[in-house]
C-alpha cells in the first residue's frame, strides 16, 4: 500500500500515533497520583508496576513494566556479592527501553498499564 495522499496505512499510522498520545497522557496522569508510588514485588528500592498484557507481544520479553514517570521498560535486576557480613548479595536494578516495539506491541503495553494503574487507584481509594 502507498503511503502516498494519506491512504489507509498513513491514516491508521496518524490513529495509532494518536490513541497512543492519549494512553501516555493516561499513564502519565496515573503515575502522578500514585505517590507513593508502588513498590516491584514488596523490595522497597524498586518502584515499578509489572505489567502483563492481555494478548500476548510478539516477542518474548523480561518483566515489563512502568516507572513512576510513566516509562514502559522492562526491568533487570541483577545479584552482586554484598558486603560480606553485612549483606551477602546486593542487586543492581536497570531499566531498559523498549525501544524495538512495534506500535501495536506498545499499545498492549500502554493498555495494560492503565489497567494496572487505574486498580492500584481504585484500591487506594484515589
Amino acid at each position: 500500500m502507498s503511503r502516498i495522499n494519506g491512504g489507509p496505512e498513513t491514516r491508521l499510522d496518524d490513529a495509532l500515533a494518536e490513541i497512543s498520545g492519549r494512553l501516555e497522557a493516561m499513564v502519565a496522569d496515573l503515575c502522578q497520583r500514585l505517590r507513593p508510588f508502588p513498590a516491584f514485588l514488596g523490595m522497597t528500592t524498586i518502584q515499578a508496576v509489572e505489567l502483563e498484557p492481555e494478548l500476548q507481544p510478539k516477542a518474548e520479553r523480561g518483566c515489563v513494566v512502568v516507572t513512576p514517570d510513566g516509562l514502559i521498560a522492562e526491568l533487570d535486576v541483577t545479584a552482586i556479592p554484598g558486603v560480606v557480613g553485612v549483606l551477602e548479595v546486593d542487586q543492581v536494578e536497570e531499566f531498559k527501553p523498549l525501544d524495538d516495539l512495534s506500535a501495536e506491541e506498545y499499545l498492549m503495553y500502554l493498555i495494560a498499564a492503565v489497567k494496572a494503574l487505574s486498580a492500584e487507584a481504585a484500591r487506594r481509594g484515589i
